[in-house]
């Protein structure tokens, strides 16, 4: 079962550099200054899911997998494992075999060590494992193993009821579904074929967790928030609440940069740098700015390396879809662009008695008009959701279209055929959303205004998230704004939400239950990305959810990012967190 954190995206820079390069200053132009939206969640790895924590955690702790820095798909290659996991014929045992030598950061709970970062173990990534099923910490990663690794379910169940006494007893014994086969060597035994495995161990709630560090540092819950130690490329120096947080170069790490791109990126010179000892920077400083307007001011300025634009900030700094503004175009700032995993879409509860009627979603369906919506609110942002899955993944419907698109004389027949000719007869329906702030307010006045044009009424309701997700869990929604964002690049993580036994309080918010795409979702769930008959399986599914509407389609969010001239190397490349340790400053570019 998917987590709420990254059901909706609602959407530091350390003071090294001043107005002037003094001789003090010098050293600091080789840290890449980011401005983050929020202060950070947590770094403990079994709850760091939002966007601002996991911009930062995986240049501290490291999976055993990585993507690809300079490929245009995103490739799964070793990080701290030795090889790409093995899977056996019948695919319920994958050995993982992990690099030697890799060596946790320098600190003072490796007594035994004297400080010094002992060796990474398989039995390390074990005790991470169970970190996920304590009770205290509301891991909102649990679900990765849940119902897939043998024993793991029972093992949560064991530590929610466990006596005080008892719990440490209990936290210690093995899981059936993991075993370390030596130092070096980790096996997973699971219940059913789980092809996904791969791309979940290249998520940070895999990485690997010394049982020193949290004797050392976690809370009497077991948190490890502000105290990271891991493999990675940076070290956390300093983390001043609200304010910023500084990482520093983790001089001895073991990775160069890649020494192979796809062409295109080798014909934008992605490769001046290959073969070089990683990182190339002597370290990160994010910066919490939680307005946009002082975020875009210092971007403007020069302050900041990179930014994240918004449908704002776009308008204020594009001239179009590929070209900066005339000043920012002259100082060398840099335009990157994506399709994001990010989508937005309405959600039908389809045991609301209302709601039941399919022919009256789809005339719902019919009257949204998702240009005005994408203009309104993501100009040059945005492309319209034709299917369940973003573009850019492996087993996508090719040529899909939206069956019941905007249509408004359609809609108004549709509506008549339902039962509410011109809407009469028909009560007010309830559209909840999960913000309450101008943004939302608006966009409830547009689709009043949409949806009024063939006759159906509806109440916007503003809601803070929570308070959103309150309502959702217990099933007292009509009509939603959805969002997600997928938490690994696979069809799967959207079809998911559609899936009858993840009904709320799981992730199908729309109570969806179709014995037809249960079995489909059922047997794609199984089978790996790009296996023979998936994609025939994903088309039959999307067919369903298209012709039954549980969702009105809305639009799939394109991500801008700038950067300065001065800042090499850099991707857009969300769905790649640890992409600063490849970044490189040329100094010569400073603006100064």
């Amino acid at each position: 079962m998917m987590n709420w954190g990254r059901l909706l995206v609602l959407g530091l820079s350390l003071s090294l550099i001043g107005s002037g390069c003094t001789q003090k200053e010098s050293a600091s132009l080789d840290v890449i200054k980011i401005a983050v939206k929020d202060d950070v969640k947590s770094l403990d790895p079994a709850n760091a899911y939002d966007s601002v924590s996991l911009d930062i955690l995986p240049s501290i702790m490291e999976p055993l997998l990585q993507y690809q820095y300079l490929q245009d798909q995103l490739i799964l290659e070793p990080l701290l494992a030795e090889s790409m996991p093995e899977y056996s014929k019948d695919g319920l045992t994958v050995t993982v075999k992990i690099k030697k030598g890799i060596k946790f950061h320098d600190d003072s709970c490796f007594k035994s060590n004297g400080g010094k970062g002992r060796e990474v173990r398989a039995q390390d990534f074990i005790f991470a494992f169970k970190r996920l099923a304590l009770p205290g910490i509301q891991s909102q990663g649990a679900w990765i193993f849940e119902g897939k690794i043998q024993g793991f379910s029972e093992f949560e169940k064991k530590l929610q009821f466990a006596k005080p006494e008892d719990f440490k007893k209990v936290f210690e014994e093995p899981i059936p579904g993991f075993t370390a086969k030596d130092d070096f060597t980790l096996e997973f035994r699971l219940t059913q074929a789980y092809p996904l495995l791969n791309q979940i161990l290249a998520m940070s709630f895999t990485v690997p967790v010394a049982p020193e560090a949290a004797e050392s540092y976690a809370d009497k819950d077991g948190n490890l928030r502000d105290h990271p130690i891991g493999t990675g490329p940076f070290v956390l120096k300093s983390w001043e609440t609200n304010q910023r947080l500084v990482l520093e170069k983790n001089t001895a790490y073991v990775g160069t940069y890649p020494s192979t791109a796809s062409e295109s990126l080798k014909a934008k010179g992605f490769l001046a740098d290959a073969g070089k000892q990683l990182p190339l920077v002597e370290g990160l400083s994010f910066e919490i700015i939680k307005e946009e307007s002082p975020r875009m001011t210092k971007f403007e300025k020069g302050e900041i390396d990179t930014f994240e634009l918004t449908t704002d900030s776009f308008r204020a700094l594009m001239v179009d879809a590929d070209h900066v503004r005339e000043d920012l175009a002259k100082k060398g700032v840099q335009v990157g662009k994506e399709d994001s995993l990010l989508s937005f879409y309405l959600i039908f509860n389809v045991k609301d008695k209302l709601l039941q009627n399919k022919t009256l979603r789809q005339a719902i369906a019919s009257a949204i008009d998702r240009n005005q919506w994408m203009d309104a609110f993501e100009k040059d942002r945005s492309l319209i959701q034709d299917q369940v899955s973003p573009p850019g993944l492996v087993d996508r419907v090719v040529n899909s279209k939206v069956k019941f698109d905007f249509n408004p004389e359609r809609a108004k027949a549709l509506l008549a055929k339902a039962g509410y000719p011109g809407g009469k007869g028909l009560p007010v329906i309830n559209f909840d959303f999960r913000g309450a702030d101008a943004r939302y307010r608006q966009m409830g006045e547009m689709f009043v205004q949409q949806l009024g044009s063939i006759g159906v009424k509806i109440n916007p309701i503003l809601n803070t998230f929570p308070a959103y997700r309150e309502k959702a869990n217990q099933a007292n929604t009509q009509l939603s704004l959805g969002g997600w964002t997928y938490d690994y690049p696979d069809v799967e993580n959207g079809f998911q939400l559609l899936y009858g036994p993840n009904r709320a309080p799981g992730p199908n918010d729309s109570l969806w239950e179709n014995a037809q795409f249960d079995s489909l979702y059922r047997k794609l769930s199984t089978l790996p990305a790009g296996a023979p008959g998936r994609k025939e399986l994903i088309k039959q599914a999307e067919d369903l959810v298209q012709e039954e509407v549980p969702w009105a389609y809305g639009y799939f969010l394109k991500t801008y990012r700038l950067s300065q001239k001065r800042v090499k190397n850099f991707r857009v490349a969300e769905v790649i967190q640890n992409k600063y340790k490849y970044l490189r400053i040329d100094s010569k570019k400073t603006p100064h």
